[in-house]
């Protein structure tokens, strides 16, 4: 049977996953696709597949079986990383939530992170990506890679990270924007650095062409100030400007 058709961004989360893993954690793995196509591609030799919610485990589980995967995929309900043991996996594919929520996850998990073999993370928050950037680097965790891609319109990140190194960004807007997205400067990339600046020059045009100059407006208007000189910064190290 062949490999259940993913999106694209679930596909850039696969190819960040370090190839023949022993064994992978799926984290909110919904219905189960993603932790299919880790064993069905020989990227991981078993997946433990891992959601906090019933209904889609049980789905999951009928998609496991269909795939005649019962013996690799192995399916927990589980509250992010609570099911899991230290040691217990290679590498963790936390994607599909938000930034805040992949915060909280790792930090309840931090005897799984902070074990003696520390597993890789593949990660595909949807906001507050700046925050998660910081929390990796909290935790001593060193970015390795990181990609911008289009989905449906929307724009989206996956970030791999490894344990170790003492990283820690010193300009702003490496975190705002990620430092290997900043120096790969792809078209995607630069692409969404351009839409956003107009977005906030929009919002800032707009803010001071109204009459109610009011505390909360002035302190606005120097956020957005301030948004666009770090966007400026990212666009100009893109072309090598600095």
């Amino acid at each position: 049977m062949n490999v259940p058709d993913l999106s694209p961004r679930m596909e850039k989360v696969l190819s960040f996953v370090p190839q023949n893993e022993e064994v992978v954690a799926d984290v909110g793995c919904d219905h189960a696709y993603v932790s299919i196509a880790l064993v069905k591609r020989n990227i991981a030799k078993n997946v433990i597949a891992m959601d906090v919610r019933k209904g889609p485990l049980e789905i999951a589980k009928k998609n496991v079986d269909e795939y005649g995967l019962g013996s690799e995929v192995e399916l927990r309900l589980s509250d992010g990383l609570t099911a899991l043991s230290p040691r217990e996996v290679n590498a963790i594919v936390i994607a599909g939530m938000g930034g805040l929520l992949v915060k909280k996850i790792l930090t309840n998990g931090q005897n799984i992170l902070k074990c003696e073999c520390p597993p890789d993370l593949i990660l595909g928050p949807q906001s507050d990506i700046c925050e998660v950037r910081k929390y990796l680097h909290d935790i001593n965790y060193h970015i390795v890679k990181e990609a911008m891609l289009i989905d449906e319109g929307k724009y989206y990140t996956v970030i791999h990270a490894s344990y170790g190194g003492n990283e820690h960004y010193d300009n702003s807007e490496d975190y705002v924007y990620g430092r290997c997205n900043i120096e790969e400067g792809s078209d995607v990339f630069i692409s969404f650095l351009k839409k956003e600046s107009d977005t906030y020059k929009d919002v800032l045009k707009g803010l001071k062409a109204s009459n109610s100059q009011n505390e909360r407006t002035l302190k606005r208007i120097k956020e957005l100030e301030s948004l666009i000189d770090t966007n400026k910064r990212a666009y100009k190290r893109c072309l090598h400007e600095m």
